[in-house]
Formats: C-alpha cells, sequence, structure tokens
C-alpha cells in the first residue's frame, strides 16, 4: 500500500513538472511572437496588425497592435475588421464540395451548364477551375481592372465584362497551372445559382451563423461595419497611403471577405476538425491538382517561389516549413494583407491580418516569421529582427 502510495505522488509530481514545463514553453513561445508581431509595427511594416495563434486547439496568442486608422488615430483591437482577400478562395471550396456531398452539382460538372456563354466553357470543369487548372484568364491581370474595379456591377454583369475581355484564356484547359481570379469568381457565381440566393447569404448560412464567426462577411463598402479597420496603400518612398477604390462587388468569391484573425482560427478549427465536410470531401480539398496528363500542377509552374514551392489543392497551398507539412492561403486586395495557415503535425493555427499592402508591407514577411516561432523552426536570417 505504501510502495504504491509512493508511485502515485511520484507520478503526480512527474506530471505536474511536464505540465509546468510546457507552461512555460508556451509562455516562452507567445513572448516571442509578441516582441516580433511589436518589431513589425516599430519599424513601420503596417500601421495595424491582429494576430492569432492556436496550438492544440487553445489560445497561444490572441494580440492586436498599432493603428485600425492612422487619420482618426483609432488603435487595432481583437474585434477590429480587416479584409482578407483570397482567404475568402477556400471558404468558396467548402461551399461547392458542401453542394457536391448534397447532390446539388458535380465537381466534374462542365462550366457551361451554368454559364454557356463564355468563352470556353464546355471545355473547364469546376474541378480545374478550383485548381487553378483552367486556362481562364485572370481579371486582376487585364488592363481594365484597374479602371473598372471602383464599378459596382452584379455577378452577371461582371461576368459578361470579363467574358468581353481581349484575352479570356491563357492555355488549353488542364495543360498548365496559372492563378486565376475568374475562375474563383465564376465558381462563386455557380454557388448562387445552385443556391437561389447571393453568396453573402449562403456564407452566412452555411459558415459563419454556424460556427459563432460573428466579425465576419462577405464584404460591401456599402455596410456600416463597427470597428472597421482603413486599409493602406504604399507609395514609391514605402510611405503609406490611401488605397484606390474597389467595390468588393468585383472581389466576390475570389476576394470579397472581412474577419478577424480569432474567427479565422474559430473556422479552422472547424474545417481541419471535420466539422464542415466529410472524411471523402476534406481529402479532396487537401489533395494536390493535377493536369490532364496525370502530373502534378506544379510541374507546369517555373518559378520555385510560386506556391511557397507546393501544390495546390481546393482554395488551400500544400507545403512544407522545414519539414513541417502546412495547409493555407494568403490573400492581399487593396489596402490589406492575410495570412491563414494551419500545421496539422503540429497542431498550430496561425492567423495574421494586417491593414497594409505594398512591397516589404502588410502581414506576409511577419506571419512568416511568427509561423516559424510557433513551430519551433530556425528563423530565416535574412527575415530575422
Amino acid at each position: 500500500m505504501g510502495k504504491s502510495l509512493l508511485s502515485l505522488t511520484l507520478a503526480l509530481l512527474l506530471a505536474a513538472s511536464a505540465t509546468g514545463a510546457r507552461g512555460e514553453d508556451a509562455n516562452a513561445l507567445a513572448a516571442a511572437i509578441d516582441r516580433v508581431a511589436q518589431a513589425a509595427i516599430d519599424s513601420g511594416e503596417t500601421p495595424g496588425l491582429q494576430v492569432a495563434v492556436y496550438k492544440d486547439g487553445s489560445p497561444l496568442l490572441v494580440k492586436s497592435y498599432g493603428r485600425a486608422s492612422l487619420e482618426l488615430d483609432v488603435p487595432v483591437t481583437d474585434d477590429t475588421v480587416f479584409r482578407i482577400g483570397s482567404v475568402t478562395k477556400q471558404f468558396t471550396a467548402v461551399a461547392l464540395l458542401q453542394l457536391q456531398e448534397e447532390g446539388k452539382l458535380s465537381l466534374t460538372d462542365r462550366l457551361d451548364r451554368y454559364y454557356p456563354d463564355y468563352p470556353r466553357a464546355r471545355d473547364i470543369t469546376l474541378d480545374q477551375m478550383l485548381h487553378h487548372t483552367s486556362g481562364l484568364h485572370s481579371y486582376t491581370s487585364d488592363e481594365s481592372f484597374s479602371r473598372d474595379k471602383a464599378l459596382r456591377k452584379t455577378t452577371g454583369q461582371w461576368v459578361e465584362h470579363f467574358a468581353r475581355m481581349p484575352e479570356t484564356q491563357d492555355f488549353e484547359p488542364g495543360t498548365s497551372w496559372s492563378y486565376s481570379n475568374t475562375g474563383y469568381f465564376l465558381l462563386g457565381g455557380v454557388v448562387e445559382q445552385v443556391e437561389g440566393k447571393p453568396l453573402a447569404e449562403v456564407f452566412e448560412e452555411r459558415f459563419f451563423k454556424r460556427l459563432g464567426m460573428s466579425r465576419t462577411a462577405l464584404d460591401d463598402e456599402h455596410d456600416i461595419v463597427p470597428g472597421r479597420a482603413a486599409g493602406y496603400g504604399v507609395d514609391a518612398e514605402g510611405r503609406f497611403r490611401n488605397p484606390d477604390f474597389i467595390s468588393m462587388s468585383v472581389a466576390g468569391a475570389a476576394g470579397a471577405m472581412r474577419s478577424t484573425a480569432s474567427d479565422l482560427a474559430r473556422w479552422n478549427r472547424a474545417l481541419f476538425g471535420g466539422e464542415l465536410l466529410s472524411a471523402a470531401s476534406f481529402r479532396a480539398m487537401t489533395t494536390p491538382g493535377r493536369l490532364d496528363d496525370g502530373r502534378l500542377s506544379s510541374s507546369a509552374i517555373e518559378d520555385e517561389n510560386t506556391l511557397a514551392g507546393g501544390e495546390y489543392g481546393y482554395g488551400l497551398v500544400i507545403a512544407e516549413l522545414d519539414g513541417h507539412p502546412w495547409l493555407g492561403h494568403a490573400g492581399g486586395i487593396d489596402g490589406f494583407s492575410s495570412s491563414l495557415a494551419e500545421f496539422p503535425r503540429d497542431r498550430t493555427t496561425v492567423a495574421v491580418l494586417a491593414n497594409s499592402v505594398g512591397p516589404g508591407k502588410g502581414a506576409f514577411q511577419v506571419a512568416a516569421r511568427i509561423q516559424r516561432i510557433a513551430i519551433g523552426a530556425e528563423a530565416e536570417p535574412d527575415r530575422d529582427r
């Protein structure tokens, strides 16, 4: 009896010691991330920053930095709302996968089922559009984009606009890879047609309301949004400036969402925790795309820095960081930049939002530094501060 009590006591002491060590490690990680985030503000990388890092489903650091508005001198809080750009694409992908599970569409459907008059629609599948192997010319690369992006149009009107671009196809469908905002915008139109309601309502009902993402929506420039951050571009001298106006109607399913770092961490918990998709659908979403000849789509990418040297699934980049598997996406839209990454083996989520975008500015570099700290990878010398 005495020996058993001694063994139990030792076991409890060892467990308490391990728990204490884990707590100290977590505190040290949080302090390191905090220093990196504050340094990004102090060095002028961005006016404001929002960071949410979760480990094992619990917050490691959720904190905000800097200014939501330089003109009003308003601080960023954890409830401040940022536009997140192309991080929107994974929400579009999940909506399509859910509709497929419900038997309302198939990702093997041809585009002409939904947009019969769009150029080459009969040759392009929804799957190719999700993987960026459709060849659809990205409207953000068209010379008319900077001129027309302030216009407010319906989904159908923008689709007609894109169909009249001088170039609508970059390569034969399924033969190469090129990032296409047009593909994802059209996919949002497909969701609207199948559901019979605006994409904003689809996302609200399927995702935001269900998951308690109370600060998240498909953005609309007419909305009055309490706590909305002002976004900033950068001039030739690297100084912050107010960006050109862009209507969220042109971003659509390719990049129109607004959110917070905490809400995005909540999204990742649901997505990677199996709450949103069946196992088969999630596996499809996180499987690299392939060309029609069977090669991985990355084989058609000449710049090794594209996709961080990884692959593209459905709305997610699939890559590794120093041997640590990660899945995520970055987003950039006039005045804002974002990064949302999941390290499944490390059970770590990193969401970073910034109210600036431009060379050397915004969320991207600081997010990379934070991710390395969060998973215990060595810092890159050229990014160390």
